[in-house]
């Protein structure tokens, strides 16, 4: 995924895939709790995977390709 013409990593801090999105903390831990994001804990810390953040965004991904049927 890029993002400001940068390749973001797989994994992105909350701080990072809440500004990616435009939303706020609160509602990114919403979403995360929601399950709209998928994460994944890397010794203790939540990590969201930026194919999650590309997947609620519409960009295209493994999980969805965005082909018009």
């Amino acid at each position: 995924m890029i993002y400001d013409g940068v390749e973001l990593p797989r994994l992105l801090t909350r701080a990072k895939a809440s500004e990616v999105l435009g939303i706020d903390r609160p509602t990114l831990d919403a979403w995360i709790d929601a399950g709209r994001l998928e994460v994944v804990r890397v010794n203790g810390t939540v990590r969201v995977l930026a194919a999650s953040v590309a997947d609620r965004m519409g960009e295209e991904t493994p999980s969805r390709s965005n082909q018009e049927m």
